[in-house]
């Protein structure tokens, strides 16, 4: 009776190397369209915008409260 399978014995550096394999082979199979690469900027503009302008305006709160 076997407890384990072969997959479970891998080491995770082999595990790590042979998912890396792998979507090293889908990067070089996908193709980017026309549009793609300016949809990307601005979806990372939409997601990190908001989060930088709310850090930076607590930074300001923080300061006006100790020396304004």
């Amino acid at each position: 009776m076997r407890f384990f399978n072969d997959k479970d014995l891998k080491s995770r550096k082999r595990k790590f190397l042979e998912e890396e394999k792998i979507l090293k082979e889908l990067k070089d199979k996908a193709e980017f369209e026309k549009g793609d690469f300016l949809a990307l900027i601005f979806a990372a503009l939409i997601t990190l915008l908001p989060i930088v302008l709310g850090i930076l305006f607590l930074y300001y709160v923080i300061t006006m409260h100790f020396f304004g």
